[in-house]
């Protein structure tokens, strides 16, 4: 349950929030603001959207570890679905099989629930991140089929329009993209991760102060995200496309400091170091790169950037990297 105070002092309030488990009163989760008493209606409507996307990814903790405690044989979708979600922000091969396995039998256990639909998408979506090339266009392919299945059987869930909006976008359907992204917003204002990928779409839509806004409101709407290393590689991947390679480089280095963080954000620390003519810290970064991905080369990193738009983007991207001693095969 949630539960907080508000104490006033003068001009200035300071509301407190605690995210309790009714059952044993053990405390989830707990944050403070402080707030000027003259702008206090102005803002509470933000605070409390903060509240509730802070809250969502809390929550969906505890139902995993809920969920991770039944016996196997004894779980239902929702169960499954739990587990899945654990296994997925790990970031892994081995996580997104498993996430894979317990999606599907989510889906077995109620062929109607869309966010087992919708979670297998994003399965397909991120191992599209990682696929050999040849294996890239039928993940898509299965993603996107996966994605409008999920909206049609529940066309009121955030999650299955977002997930739908990220299959759309790295196809290069980035107007499609834009509106299916707009609605899970719509249905979800405080939903950190619509943000995260309406900013990843507007990237490479040419729009990149848009989507460094729409990036920075995911971070602190949700700040300790599972997402969070992608929220702060994309912007990254933002500053790298207006040039700003200092800043680049700042924000993939938060991205490598994430417990759950792929060998990407070192690609991206290594090409930003590299243009910034910090060739010492920019082979430091390949080499922790080819420490986590030993074969990681030239073509590897256009193959990657699949979903780009901005040919000039990756020219820049892979010169950074050459820059860093990143071999071309």
């Amino acid at each position: 349950m949630l539960v907080g105070s508000v104490r006033k002092s003068r001009d200035a309030v300071r509301i407190t929030a605690e995210l309790v488990r009714a059952a044993d009163r053990k405390q989830l989760w707990a944050d403070k603001y402080d707030l000027k008493l003259e702008y206090i209606f102005d803002i509470q409507e933000e605070m409390a959207r903060q509240i509730a996307a802070t809250i969502e990814p809390e929550l969906s903790k505890v139902e995993q570890q809920l969920a991770a405690r039944k016996a196997p044989e004894s779980l239902d979708a929702w169960d499954c679905y739990q587990r899945g979600l654990w296994n997925f922000w790990r970031f892994t091969t081995p996580g997104f099989d498993s996430a894979e396995a317990y999606f599907q039998r989510a889906i077995s256990a109620d062929p109607n629930f869309a966010r087992g639909h919708g979670a297998l998408s994003y399965v397909n979506l991120q191992r599209a991140f990682v696929d050999e090339p040849k294996d890239r266009p039928a993940r898509l392919e299965t993603a996107l089929r996966q994605a409008r299945d999920a909206v049609a059987l529940d066309d009121l869930d955030c999650f299955c329009h977002c997930v739908l909006g990220r299959a759309l976008c790295l196809t290069h359907q980035n107007d499609e993209a834009l509106a299916a992204l707009d609605v899970a917003l719509e249905l979800n204002p405080s939903f950190a991760q619509a943000y995260f990928a309406q900013g990843f779409n507007l990237l490479w839509y040419g729009r990149e102060i848009e989507a460094e806004t729409l990036l920075d409101q995911a971070t602190m709407l949700s700040p300790r995200d599972s997402h969070l290393w992608s929220f702060h590689h994309v912007r990254s991947w933002t500053h790298f496309s207006l040039g700003e390679y200092d800043i680049a480089a700042e924000f993939a280095r938060r991205a490598t400091r994430q417990p759950n963080v792929t060998y990407q954000a070192f690609a991206s620390l290594a090409a930003s170091l590299g243009l910034f003519g910090e060739q010492a810290q920019a082979k430091a970064a390949a080499a922790e790169l080819l420490q986590r991905k030993p074969n990681y080369s030239l073509e590897t990193a256009r193959q990657e950037l699949f979903f780009c738009n901005d040919r000039g983007f990756i020219d820049r991207f892979v010169e950074g990297l050459r820059v860093a001693g990143i071999a071309r095969a």
